[in-house]
């Protein structure tokens, strides 16, 4: 198992996505540290995973606030021993217009998915340089590199998270810490469902894509898992993109 005796942070763990990064995580050995506001669907994350033979826990937290984030590493090592991952996998997607995208939106998207993915990243960056080990996943989009009408907020942010992971990777290299980002294309989960309330936003997204569906969340996890694991030692600053073939075109 490629995770085994190591300790993970999923941020966003609870539901979609995330879930499916905790669990197979999980599966590979790691203890799990899954991080979200939801209480109640976090703590089922949690006892999914214990159910299943392995280790994790459920930390409420902000990750907007960079003192949350710090208590949320704080209590992972003070749990688990050490932190060898983190996956800053937390985001919100509320669409509007470009030319309609109010003051709080904006405001809003950068707190949770820049702010958050930063200071996530500080705090697990800290302890990492003591251990001079460690890896650092960002989950940006597809809408970093190819825009998609309506989200300009979401994909603002996500181009953000690809800068923060280069920067990162050059200033982490003497630690012996790898930051990578993965670039998923639209996948199936309760936040794609709510942006694609809309038929017609419906139509624009999936007909694009060259496979003919929208990815399920665990066509997602071996990016991560090579990202998070020893597989990566010698790559760093890298997006991989798994988006059923949508750049191909672009």
């Amino acid at each position: 198992m490629r995770m085994q005796n190591k300790t993970a942070i999923v941020t966003g763990g609870a539901q979609g996505i995330g879930k499916a990064y905790a669990v197979g995580l999980a599966r590979e050995g790691a203890n799990v540290v899954i991080a979200d506001l939801d209480e109640a669907k976090g703590k089922e994350v949690e006892a999914a995973i214990k159910a299943l033979g392995g280790k994790a826990l459920f930390v409420r937290t902000n990750i907007s606030k960079k003192s949350e984030a710090t208590a949320l590493v704080k209590k992972t090592v003070d749990t688990f021993g050490s932190l060898d991952a983190l996956v800053n996998n937390a985001a919100i997607l509320e669409a509007q217009p470009v030319c309609e995208i109010t003051e709080e939106n904006w405001d809003k998207h950068m707190a949770v998915n820049a702010k958050g993915t930063l200071f996530c990243s500080q705090a697990a960056a800290e302890v990492m340089k003591k251990q001079k080990h460690g890896k650092i996943v960002n989950i940006s989009s597809i809408g970093a590199l190819a825009a998609q009408a309506g989200l300009c907020s979401y994909h603002s942010t996500k181009a953000a998270v690809l800068t923060i992971t280069r920067s990162l990777a050059l200033e982490l290299v003497p630690w012996n810490i790898q930051v990578n980002a993965v670039v998923p294309g639209t996948t199936n989960t309760g936040m794609a469902e709510r942006a694609m309330s809309d038929p017609n936003f419906t139509k624009q997204v999936v007909d694009p894509i060259p496979v003919g569906r929208l990815g399920k969340p665990e066509e997602l996890l071996g990016a991560v898992l090579y990202f998070a694991s020893n597989d990566s030692d010698y790559c760093t600053g890298q997006t991989l993109v798994v988006d059923g073939g949508v750049l191909a075109f672009c």
